[in-house]
């Protein structure tokens, strides 16, 4: 909370999700950044690649996945995407209001 307000328009969601409450907790109040080192060891990214590598790596990744039959792709995107839908119907509105919330209660307080 190093800005002074409560993280909650879906930045906890998507770190808790991804890295465990324990660990996306320290990252919460600290305000830690995350190099890109850090960030594969956590399982944020998939992997780490020098600047010129990743237009070129995106490509290979895209033709790659276009090789899959349509149907497939979608119902695999569908599948991916569900545990997040659900943590956004469920979650999203609790971290928006506490954020909310945090921001009036310091503009009462200073």
């Amino acid at each position: 909370m190093p800005t002074g307000g409560a993280p909650g328009d879906g930045q906890q969601l998507t770190l808790q999700h991804l890295i465990g409450t324990k660990r996306a907790a320290y990252h919460l109040y600290t305000g830690k950044p995350i190099d890109a080192r850090q960030a594969l060891e956590l399982g944020l990214v998939n992997e780490v690649l020098p600047v010129e590598r990743l237009l070129p790596r995106a490509w290979e990744i895209a033709e790659q996945i276009m090789k899959s039959p349509r149907a497939a792709r979608r119902l695999t995107h569908a599948i991916v995407q569900r545990p997040w839908k659900r943590r956004l119907v469920e979650d999203l509105g609790f971290g928006v209001a506490h954020e909310m919330f945090g921001i009036a209660a310091h503009r009462l307080t200073g």
